[in-house]
């Protein structure tokens, strides 16, 4: 099979290239999927640079796969052959960027008739993070007021849609270019991130002015006041990045509640609770998906050797919404 792998252990973000690996075979509890789209996320660039342990070589790239079932492993039960899924699959495995992979049957979603292959492709890492953030960890609701950072981005793009449905209010933040296509995804306000008055014009659009119940925060700041100035008092701080530093964080200024989201910690440490939670979400994206209530983002559609070089313009942050690979035509 054809496949997008870094080639050894030395390998950088340069050196990914195609080959021809075997066809994989699934082992207890794995299904083997025939691959026909992928999305490129920008942990797929960070995962390039920064290679696992666990992994052999050549190693196959890629988290985010739709296909439809091949092959279902020994003491898989309640799946067929022939029916079209889409999965977050474990980092540490080999990955998606291939005619055929290998996916965990508790953590897979089925896709509802009429869902496009690769709008379902689009949605797991990125939509996965934002649910897993806003309904999971900061027990988003109906009246409460949410700021999105990178809202023209996959997962804050998918927050601003999903608070939107919730009930919340949105504040979203990005570019001018982008505050159009942001009010579609359902923000109601949307404000340049670099604006030098944003903690007073966010505080501003909040009751009492005391700040927002959520922020999502898609990029580090280094020092956490700088996010936990938006958030009111006893509010919650979900951070997808790298946690920011709490060192001058002064006890009690804040009481915030603060939250790491990182899908790819579940199968390292094992939780299958929290794996099988990935099926769950996807089932409910999916349905969002079919029913027209959740925009994919899909940008771009590369071929499968153009995953490489999608993942360097990623790097250089040149893309909005989704980057997507077709490696097979719909059956």
């Amino acid at each position: 099979m054809k496949a997008i792998v870094l080639p050894g252990p030395g390998a950088r973000l340069d050196d990914v290239v195609p080959a021809d690996l075997p066809v994989p075979e699934p082992g207890p509890g794995q299904l083997r999927l025939r691959v026909l789209a992928v999305s490129v996320n920008p942990v797929d660039w960070k995962l390039a640079i920064d290679h696992k342990p666990e992994w052999t070589y050549p190693h196959v790239l890629g988290l985010d796969a739709a296909g439809v079932i091949d092959a279902v492993g020994p003491d898989v039960e309640g799946w067929a052959v022939g029916e079209p899924v889409v999965v977050h699959n474990n980092l540490w495995k080999p990955g998606v960027f291939a005619e055929y992979c290998l996916a965990p049957a508790h953590a897979t979603s089925r896709l509802p008739a009429g869902v496009r292959f690769t709008d379902a492709a689009a949605v797991p890492c990125a939509g996965y993070t934002a649910y897993q953030g806003l309904f999971r960890k900061a027990r988003l609701e109906a009246g409460q007021t949410i700021l999105v950072q990178g809202a023209n981005g996959g997962v804050g793009g998918f927050a601003t849609q999903l608070a939107h449905q919730a009930g919340a209010k949105v504040i979203a933040l990005t570019r001018p270019e982008h505050f159009d296509a942001v009010r579609t995804f359902g923000a109601d306000v949307v404000l340049d991130y670099r604006d030098p008055n944003l903690v007073q014009k966010v505080r501003g659009e909040t009751e009492g002015g005391y700040g927002v119940d959520v922020m999502l925060e898609v990029v580090n700041p280094g020092d956490a006041r700088k996010s936990l100035a938006f958030v009111h008092y006893n509010g919650h701080l979900v951070s997808v990045d790298p946690l920011p530093v709490m060192t001058d964080v002064a006890s009690y200024t804040y009481a915030a509640s603060i939250h790491e989201v990182g899908l790819g910690g579940a199968y390292f440490a094992g939780h299958v609770p929290t794996q099988r939670d990935f099926a769950r979400m996807g089932d409910d994206l999916m349905a969002r998906l079919a029913a027209g209530r959740l925009d994919p983002m899909v940008e771009e559609i590369v071929t499968l050797g153009g995953i490489p070089d999608a993942l360097r313009r990623l790097k250089r942050r040149e893309v909005t919404g989704k980057i997507v690979a077709r490696i097979a035509p719909d059956p």
